[in-house]
């Protein structure tokens, strides 16, 4: 065993956040009277990305990110709405999602039958993360969950991980490993952090991989393209 603890990311992970995040946002315009013309959800995945970046940043809030992205989306096409409530009525929706990453709890029990410790380090709203987790049915898996909206911080931030070393007794960094998906969040702070780091390339070729490690300057010290293959990594 060289690793012992280890540490998930939830969205694109474990949960395939980005078909939750299509479905969700094509309810909540209906729910608001408007209709989805392909156009508008490229314009808000463009948008929200760079909230988010911002958000991981430390330069804007996680509430003042999802309260406002709606609001300046629509604004783009003339129309003040309410940016506040478009964002409830979106996480009705959001918190309701449960799409599963391919052979996630087979992966899990078996890590968990094999004796590893597994904790859950995820950027988001509590409520939502906590409600997907439970309705999937991963929250038996892991020993505790760690989201930025309870922290008061966020990955890749040393607040964040700083928080999550002092409530895992007995943390070892050498016998800790960080899987996730995305580089600017989970690799960056596990590496900021001086915790070896996996990515997740799902789905990604070898040249997609390539350019992206180019472009991040990161050095993750696994790469893996299926969630079934961390167990030749740990």
């Amino acid at each position: 065993m060289k690793y012992r603890t280890l540490l998930f990311d939830v969205d694109n992970t474990l949960l395939d956040f980005d078909a939750n995040e299509e479905e969700s946002f094509r309810l909540m315009l209906e729910d608001m009277g408007e209709t989805e013309t392909g156009e508008l959800y490229g314009i808000y995945k463009e948008l929200n990305s760079r909230l988010w970046k911002r958000i991981e940043k430390g330069e804007i809030t996680v509430e003042e990110g999802v309260n406002r992205r709606f609001s300046d989306l629509m604004a783009r096409f003339g129309k003040t709405v309410d940016g506040p409530e478009w964002e409830r009525a979106y996480r009705r929706h959001l918190n309701q999602g449960i799409q599963e990453i391919p052979g996630v709890h087979q992966v899990l029990g078996q890590l968990e039958k094999e004796g590893y410790e597994l904790y859950v380090i995820t950027n988001g709203v509590a409520q939502t993360q906590e409600s997907r987790m439970s309705r999937s049915g991963l929250d038996r898996y892991f020993k505790e969950r760690f989201i930025s909206g309870q922290i008061g911080a966020g990955k890749p931030s040393r607040e964040f991980f700083d928080y999550v070393k002092s409530h895992i007794r007995g943390f070892d960094s050498r016998e800790t490993l960080v899987i996730g998906d995305s580089l600017s969040s989970d690799i960056k702070g596990g590496i900021d952090a001086g915790i070896p780091t996996c990515w997740f390339a799902r789905g990604k070729s070898a040249a997609e991989r390539e350019a992206e490690l180019a472009d991040s300057g990161l050095s993750p010290d696994h790469v893996i393209g299926e969630l079934a293959e961390i167990f030749s990594v740990v």
